[in-house]
C-alpha cells in the first residue's frame, strides 16, 4: 500500500494573467493514492504522487482523493499545471534564501514537502515564502511535463 504524501499543494495564482488549471484525466500507475492537491508527475507514461526524483515530470495537482492503492491506468482528474502557474505549499525546512527566484530548483520529499536542500531534478521554484519559510509559493521550472 502507497499512502497519498502527507502534504498537499494549493493552485493560487498566475504570474502572467489569470489563467486556472483545466482539469483532464490520466491513468495511474499500480499501487498509489492521491489527495485532494497531491502534486502529480508522469512516470513511465502514468501518474503517481511527485517524489525525490520525479520533481521535474510535474504535470498537476491532483483533483480528486483515490484511498485505495489503484492498479495500472485507473483513472485520476488532475488539474492540469503551465507556465506561471503559482502553487502553494509546505517546506520541510526554512525556504525563504530561495525567495524571488533567486536560486536553483528544488525537489520534493518523499511525504510531498518542499525539500530546499535538494536541488537534484527539482523541478519548483520558489516565488515567495511566508511562516519563517515554511509556507512556500512556487512555480514550476522549465523541465515540467508541459
Amino acid at each position: 500500500m502507497a499512502a497519498a504524501p502527507t502534504y498537499t499543494w494549493e493552485f493560487v495564482g498566475d504570474l502572467f494573467g489569470d489563467r486556472v488549471p483545466k482539469i483532464a484525466t490520466f491513468g495511474l500507475t499500480a499501487n498509489v493514492q492521491t489527495k485532494i492537491g497531491t502534486l502529480m508527475s508522469m512516470v513511465a507514461g502514468a501518474m503517481s504522487p511527485t517524489t525525490d526524483g520525479t520533481c521535474g515530470v510535474m504535470v498537476g495537482l491532483a483533483a480528486e482523493t483515490i484511498s485505495t492503492d489503484a492498479t495500472v491506468n485507473d483513472p485520476v482528474k488532475i488539474a492540469v499545471l503551465f507556465p506561471g502557474a503559482i502553487i502553494k505549499g509546505t517546506a520541510a525546512a526554512d525556504a525563504s534564501a530561495h525567495s524571488g527566484f533567486v536560486a536553483k530548483t528544488y525537489d520534493l520529499d518523499a511525504d510531498g514537502s518542499l525539500d530546499p536542500t535538494d536541488t537534484t531534478g527539482g523541478g519548483l521554484a520558489v516565488y515567495r515564502t511566508e511562516d519563517s519559510g515554511l509556507t512556500v509559493y512556487c512555480v514550476c521550472a522549465v523541465g515540467a511535463a508541459f
